[in-house]
């Protein structure tokens, strides 16, 4: 490989040594630009002379030795790329060698930008370069991962001693120690006592004056709901039970119905040993948005959510009948409280109380596109909340929400006029704010329509920074709050999926190297244990089904999570363990153990179906019911009761079988002839390159996921999941909330019951590689020649 050094040009005159008749001249008179080099200048002319000169010069040996240089370079070094073949000035094709060009001509073309590739079955033109390999294992992955934090075999140690044998559901834990682990994180074990102590110093120093800002006014229940509360008008009807014995429940607005643990309805006339299991409820319309609010030593939870009502997605056959933007000016944020009940073991279980309407914050800002709260945990002590909503109108309002008893069922119904801060974008054309996050306490971090992110602070409030990120809209902007706080990945709706540190924005950047087209928010979540987002599989495939995980310290090469069916529409990973729960359009709710996948060596990993929606339209009808009887809204069927499913990608396990086939193809083709080289007759078009260095027998993830479109299947619009979201608090980190297009809201507890008491003895480990029984490291069953605890982070059929 020649090496092309650039002359020196002599930039200074009086401590250049190089003479006039040495330097290159650049002729751009024609469509391309010339280098012209003097007479007597033979060895810079021979540096940019084409790929075939092998004149002889004596140094044919060191050519050979540059052409076999590539061979010997160390794994460190970068790879080498190929130079752009230099078009010699004549332009004619020869089918010999080309010969040495006369010095006197005009010139070689000194670089060649080549043509941006426009065949989509070729390979990406950004890559990673880099130490990290896709089939790299997970007991060498947790240095490069989590390579910052000194203690953190340590830590992983424990992450596995606690969730390593739950491969789809996360354990109900008891143990103090234990709650304390999944609590904390990464972070030290006073975290959340410092955090709360710092609010408390916050609020009362500055923000209580800002909160006394805040107007509101009470309402009475009879003009929020006629203003504000959108309810639906007519009975749902709701096919529950088991499969061969389903039984039609009629629920309206404010109706709800108890479920068992196994996911059966609860009667009256059950006996009281039945295990709660959750809710089942009708918010009224189409639920957008939804939180839990962290909290500390609080038995009853509460859950935000926000409520559009059907019209505002409906379809209309004339447009003059659909409802106008002045007529959507109307918002709400229903608080919902949950009752739980401690068993005789220690574990919070659902109530069968039926959940409450606790407090409704309405105002006339718009229609709400997304709400947070802020992220530290209070107790009943604090006496103010802090709630951060986004109107479709492109502002961000915080909001100061008062403490909720624990004891009474009194319902607040309040009208906020003026927030307690009040975050606006400049006054720029059509600059809005699309979507935000919580850094800390005092700062939030805003995706805005123009593609720049802008970090706010709440008091005093202003802008402190601004960074153009990307070149469209930003759909989703997660933090790494709390170990990782100014760390901010965000999703464009055209681009590449980006990780910001705000500490030093102008130096600290990456992306995922895949351009993706993305349309549906709330397909980004951060892993506070793994260190690292879930999100969906960057591509520009409208039907893409897969999600993936991005480590922070290895973000463009990404692991697949899960493949569902239908397209992904909303993601949560659990801020107390590891596990992740994803809804899609075809009304499917998935759970599984990120942790449990991604350290799989060679292991068939499992998924889990939580239950099944799906929801039938009414048919549709000119005539007005003038009776008493109701609306029907039409019929929704949930299913329960799945096995589990491998978590595997099914396009992975096509193009490896393929391989295979070819293979063996190959070799009897190769034995047949009785030479030692045979030709595949299988498909070349549709087996997948090997990587160098990749394991025989295992697909590229990369490969797999954008090598060809799979089926989209349009389902009814009311029967996607709009929401889901893990509880955050330590003792209910178990229970989530799936809410659906049809309006109804399912609070589940999908804990695994503790088997027996729960002791702190030592359980799976890292470094102890010589006890093959011990959780992780002995997960390598099928590979007899290595260690336990080499464990590789994707499967055969990944």
């Amino acid at each position: 490989m020649k090496v092309f050094r650039l002359p020196d040009y002599g930039l200074d005159p009086e401590n250049s040594d190089a003479d006039d008749d040495s330097l290159l001249r650049v002729d751009s008179s024609g469509d391309e630009f010339i280098v012209e080099a003097t007479a007597g200048d033979d060895e810079e002319v021979d540096g940019v002379q084409s790929d075939g000169d092998h004149s002889d010069d004596g140094d044919s040996d060191d050519r050979n030795d540059e052409r076999d240089e590539p061979t010997r370079r160390p794994a460190s070094a970068p790879k080498v790329v190929k130079p752009a073949k230099v078009k010699a000035n004549t332009r004619t094709k020869t089918s010999g060698p080309p010969k040495q060009e006369n010095q006197s001509d005009k010139g070689q073309v000194f670089a060649e930008v080549p043509a941006y590739p426009s065949d989509p079955g070729q390979r990406w033109t950004r890559t990673y370069l880099g130490p990290i390999k896709r089939w790299t294992r997970f007991y060498e992955l947790i240095d490069w991962w989590f390579g910052d934090k000194p203690d953190r075999r340590a830590i992983l140690d424990g992450y596995l001693n606690l969730w390593w044998q739950h491969e789809l559901i996360p354990p109900k834990l008891t143990s103090t120690a234990r709650l304390s682990t999944a609590q904390r994180g990464w972070m030290p074990d006073s975290f959340a006592d410092d955090q709360r102590s710092k609010f408390r110093q916050l609020y009362t120093g500055r923000l209580i004056r800002q909160f006394r800002q805040q107007t509101c006014t009470r309402i009475d229940k009879t003009e929020a709901f006629r203003r504000f509360i959108p309810q639906a008008q007519g009975e749902l009807d709701v096919l529950l039970g088991h499969v061969s014995d389903q039984k039609t429940y009629r629920i309206q607005y404010g109706d709800s119905l108890s479920f068992s643990d196994t996911g059966h309805p609860i009667h009256d006339t059950d006996d009281g040993e039945v295990v709660t299991g959750g809710w089942l409820l009708d918010v009224g319309g189409i639920p957008v948005s939804m939180a839990w609010a962290p909290m500390q030593g609080q038995v009853n939870q509460l859950l935000a959510i926000a409520v559009v009502p059907f019209q505002d997605q409906a379809y209309y056959h004339n447009l003059q009948d659909a409802p106008k933007e002045s007529e959507q000016k109307e918002g709400t944020v229903q608080i919902l409280r949950f009752e739980a009940a401690r068993d005789r073991r220690g574990i919070l279980r659902p109530s069968k109380r039926a959940p409450s309407l606790a407090q409704a914050l309405c105002f006339s800002w718009g229609r709400i596109s997304r709400i947070q709260w802020c992220p530290v945990q209070l107790t009943a002590e604090d006496t103010t909340r802090l709630l951060g909503v986004l109107c479709v109108d492109g502002k961000l309002r915080i909001i100061g929400v008062q403490n909720i008893p624990e004891q009474g069922n009194n319902e607040a119904f309040e009208e906020v006029k003026e927030p307690m801060v009040m975050l606006e974008p400049p006054k720029e054309c059509s600059i809005e704010i699309t979507c935000f996050t919580w850094i800390n306490m005092n700062r939030v971090a805003t995706g805005l329509s123009d593609g720049s992110v802008m970090v706010w602070s709440l008091s005093p409030p202003r802008i402190l920074q601004r960074h153009p990120v990307h070149s469209t809209v930003i759909i989703d902007i997660v933090s790494g709050y709390p170990s990782d706080p100014f760390l901010v990945s965000t999703v464009p709706i055209g681009g590449v999926l980006t990780i910001t540190d705000l500490s030093r924005p102008s130096a600290e950047t990456t992306y995922h190297p895949n351009m993706m087209v993305s349309l549906q928010p709330n397909l980004l979540a951060w892993s506070p244990h793994l260190r690292g987002y879930a999100s969906i599989w960057p591509s520009a495939f409208a039907g893409n089904p897969n999600l993936t995980f991005l480590p922070i310290r290895g973000f463009p090469v990404c692991r697949h999570l899960i493949t569902v069916n239908g397209q992904p529409t909303c993601i949560s990973i659990g801020s107390c363990h590891p596990f992740i729960i994803a809804g899609s359009t075809d009304g499917s709710i998935w759970v599984f153990n990120v942790l449990r996948k991604l350290s799989s060596h060679r292991e068939k990993t499992l998924k889990l179906k939580l239950f099944q929606h799906e929801f039938y339209a009414p048919p549709f009808s000119n005539a007005n019911n003038d009776g008493e009887e109701k609306t029907p809204r039409g019929v929704c069927r949930i299913l329960h009761g799945f096995l589990p499913e491998p978590n595997s990608h099914p396009t992975g396990v096509k193009m490896a079988e393929t391989q295979r086939l070819n293979r063996e193809k190959g070799t009897k083709r190769g034995q047949s002839k009785g030479k030692g080289k045979g030709k595949s007759t299988g498909n070349s078009a549709k087996s997948q390159t090997k990587t160098q260095g990749q394991p025989e027998g295992e697909a590229d993830d990369e490969a797999a996921m954008t090598s060809g479109p799979g089926p989209i299947v349009l389902y009814e619009p009311q029967t996607r999941i709009t929401a889901v979201a893990w509880n955050p608090n330590v003792e209910f980190s178990w229970w989530a909330a799936a809410a659906m297009g049809s309006g109804l809201l399912r609070v589940m507890d999908v804990g695994a019951e503790p088997q027996g008491s729960q002791k702190d003895d030592k359980g799976p480990s890292i470094d102890n590689e010589d006890e093959p029984d011990n959780g992780a490291d002995a997960m390598d069953e099928d590979e007899v020649d290595e260690k336990d605890g080499d464990i590789e982070m994707c499967s055969d059929e990944d």
